[in-house]
């Protein structure tokens, strides 16, 4: 299923500079634009939207060889363990989710 442009209008996104160093996330993947990782984000509240209700899209731009992408991650984790538990349940539906420390 398509995600459609409105579909995208009023997610509410944390700002990554506002994230204390050391606070934990988890990734879900890398983008070439920022519209690509909201869709995803939409995509993944779809399928698993229990999981998803509690936390913060984050939108990381970095730059890998001169071009810019987006990390698309999550915020609102008590700790490394909850940030692992939460993953657990994507990869077993085959869903990339990778536990980081915000830098």
């Amino acid at each position: 299923s398509t995600i459609a442009p409105q579909d995208l209008e009023g997610l509410s996104e944390v700002d990554p500079t506002t994230i204390p160093v050391g606070a934990r996330l988890v990734q879900f993947g890398a983008f070439n634009t920022a519209d690509e990782a909201r869709a995803e984000w939409v995509r993944l509240q779809s399928s698993f939207g229990e999981l998803m209700t509690e936390k913060g899209l984050v939108l990381q731009p970095a730059e890998s060889g001169g071009r810019t992408f987006f990390r698309l991650r999550a915020t609102g984790f008590d700790d490394e363990d909850d940030a692992r538990r939460f993953c657990a349940a994507f990869v077993a539906q085959s869903v990339t989710c990778i536990p980081v420390p915000q830098r």
